[in-house]
């Protein structure tokens, strides 16, 4: 079994958190970092202080989360914390605190800056939002918000307007200069924004309008506020996923198959709240491994009215019906397509390919599920051949190990056995020579050969290899929609644009294509000099 320092050395370099626990499975230490690879590393050097040597020196295993963003990681942390009450934590965590955003329940509704009293509630009446980071929801609320909503602070029935609306930030409705469907009109504008997603892009799109409006009206000032207002709504309003007021016990389930294994994760929040995360390991007897796994999960109870997955089981009512019953309410099983829902089942699945990857990159895994490969695509070799208006055809190989570059393993082909302009036959020729080559000197064969085209320059590379009698994993990835081949699939496989798995492929191919323009400016200066 590795050692606690060599799981830091293999941890991964997203932000997240990482999680010291005892020989008893019991969290000691949970911290978060921008950098888990970074920071955990910082864990294991010569000058630690005691109390992080203590703790370390009574940790037996060490575990990481990772999420989108350090803001993320930090409002995890704390969820985390107060979950578990670590021993190395609770001097100094347990009493961090967030900031949310009130509009209150009113006539003329305020917003407030509130935070969760101990029992984890907030006092008064309203829609909450949040969390944000003490620091920027102090700035938000009081010098942005305020100012582009306009929202009152003061007491209603004065005969004179406040303070507020002469420093322009209310509308006056102190002293009724406004009617309250004009009020309300902008605190819906508010809570739009504070929604955050599509409700916040018109928002923005709105204040766009008047701007340029303003602008072309030649309101300089106006203009100047209004551009103001919409670089703070864009920097300030990130919403948290890790937080949410008033959306009850509800469960987020991710599962993926591998290696003949199923590996599945769950976050359970309660109350709003991301409490914990569950990781289970198990051999499914069917294939519908979902609908085995929910099941037995929920077999000892705590099942909540709603159940996120990231793909519908095959007998979705079935198991809503059973669940309903052993709940004694109803229970929903869901499959969101947006929002942060999703958001939450891809961290999931993020968070089962770390632990299935071990030291290779996440997106290697991915790939290895995508395409069904034998092992993890650790090597990475990508042919392409490129010509000069049609002449000067070259062939070129880069190779990535772990989803870098190796640019000590490039390399450059003249093509000899091809007389003018036959991408196919060059391909062929380029791949045989580079595994002829690594056959005779019995050398480490790639993990997964990538061809820069579409089935004919697959077909091509199919051919060398059959010649040579190997069995190498070969996909060919063509440009024009981004379609990868696959020679037992008859049907070219597109996955989502945003795939981690999809960006490995584009960057070999992108760069075998780099590489191959390289030698073509090397062979012309070579001929021009050659010709002077």
């Amino acid at each position: 079994m590795p050692s606690l320092s060599e799981i830091a050395k293999s941890a991964p370099e997203s932000p997240g958190v990482y999680i010291f626990r005892n020989p008893s499975g019991v969290p000691i230490y949970i911290g978060k970092a921008k950098s888990i690879r970074n920071r955990v590393a910082s864990y294991f050097s010569r000058d630690m202080l005691d109390r992080t040597q203590q703790m370390v020196s009574s940790a037996s295993s060490l575990e990481f989360i990772i999420t989108d963003s350090e803001a993320e990681a930090l409002l995890l942390e704390s969820n985390l914390i107060k979950q578990h009450y670590p021993k190395y934590n609770i001097e100094l965590k347990d009493n961090e605190k967030y900031t949310y955003i009130l509009i209150t329940d009113e006539e003329y509704p305020r917003m407030l800056l509130v935070r969760k009293n101990r029992t984890g509630r907030v006092v008064g009446r309203g829609k909450l939002y949040g969390p944000f980071l003490s620091g920027s929801a102090y700035v938000l609320v009081a010098s942005t918000l305020r100012k582009i909503f306009k929202l009152r602070t003061c007491r209603l029935g004065q005969k004179r307007p406040c303070l507020q609306y002469h420093l322009g930030f209310c509308t006056g409705v102190c002293a009724g200069l406004v009617t309250r469907q004009q009020y309300m009109e902008q605190v819906k504008k508010l809570q739009d924004a504070l929604s955050g997603g599509k409700k916040l892009e018109v928002v923005m799109e709105e204040m766009e309008r008047e701007m340029k409006e303003a602008a072309r009206k030649k309101q300089f000032e106006r203009a100047l506020e209004l551009r103001n207002s919409l670089q703070s709504l864009s920097s300030l309003l990130e919403r948290q996923k890790f937080e949410r007021e008033g959306e009850g016990n509800e469960d987020f389930v991710a599962l993926l198959e591998h290696g003949g294994q199923c590996h599945a994760q769950v976050f359970r929040q309660i109350e709003g709240v991301i409490r914990d995360r569950r990781k289970y390991e198990f051999t499914a007897l069917s294939d519908d491994a979902l609908s085995e796994f929910l099941p037995r999960f929920y077999e000892a109870g705590g099942i909540p009215r709603r159940i996120y997955v990231g793909k519908e089981p095959e007998s979705r009512k079935a198991l809503e019906k059973y669940l309903s019953e052993k709940r004694g309410g109803s229970v929903s099983i869901l499959v969101p397509e947006r929002g942060d829902k999703k958001g939450l089942l891809d961290l999931l699945r993020k968070n089962i390919l770390l632990e299935i990857s071990g030291t290779a990159d996440p997106a290697l895994v991915e790939l290895q599920h995508d395409l069904s490969l034998p092992a993890i695509p650790r090597t990475i070799e990508c042919f392409d051949v490129s010509n000069l208006f049609g002449t000067n055809v070259v062939g070129s190989m880069v190779q990535f190990v772990n989803g870098k570059p190796s640019k000590a393993n490039y390399r450059k082909f003249k093509i000899r056995s091809v007389e003018g302009q036959d991408d196919f036959a060059s391909m062929r020729e380029i791949v045989f020579r580079r595994y002829y080559r690594l056959k005779l000197e019995r050398a480490q064969m790639p993990d997964l050969i990538v061809i820069d085209g579409g089935p004919g320059q697959l077909s091509a590379a199919l051919s060398a290899l059959s010649e040579l009698q190997l069995e190498v994993p070969v996909v060919s990835l063509a440009k024009e929609f981004e379609e990868i081949y696959h020679p037992e699939r008859a049907i070219p496989i597109r996955l989502p644009h945003s795939s981690p798995a999809l960006k490995v492929l584009q960057y070999a191919r992108d760069e075998a294509h780099r590489f191959g323009i390289s030698y073509h400016r090397l062979l012309r200066k070579k001929k021009m000099k050659e010709g002077s």
